[in-house]
């Protein structure tokens, strides 16, 4: 796939509300465009990665230097969680929060909150954004 010419925009704003609007669906359509190529590129990069790493160990190599740069391979411990149960009763027991990442799910967040369900330390924030639908 072409990689799509991106050029900064034309520093005249649109005049209408209309104009704003064909505007933001030309922004758009270049961006999915653009989008879709860097989708492509990443699952090639992956692949690549992949028979890299596979070909490195196979060959018994932890690094190799090009004229372009190098690759090694790194390894890093990370946790694999096989029973959330057991783990968040260890989080809760122990207080430690820290091993969480501190983001509330939205859907579920909402689903509560329309059960009637008052989730302590949360408030409603409404966030307002423009809904496009093609024609």
């Amino acid at each position: 796939m072409p990689i799509v010419d991106v050029k900064p925009a034309a520093k005249s704003k649109p005049k209408t509300v209309g104009a704003l609007v064909d505007a933001a669906f030309a922004l758009r359509a270049k961006k999915s465009e653009l989008e879709s190529a860097v989708k492509d590129l990443s699952g090639q990069l992956a692949d690549l990665e992949a028979e890299l790493l596979e070909r490195m160990q196979a060959e018994g190599q932890e690094k190799v230097a090009t004229k372009h740069g190098s690759a090694s391979v790194s390894t890093s411990t990370v946790a694999d969680v096989v029973d959330w149960d057991a783990f968040l009763s260890f989080i809760y027991r122990k207080k430690y929060g820290h091993l969480l990442q501190r983001r509330v799910s939205d859907p579920a967040w909402r689903e509560l909150q329309e059960q009637g369900v008052k989730v302590p330390g949360t408030q409603p924030f409404h966030k307002k954004r423009i809904a496009f639908r093609a024609a």
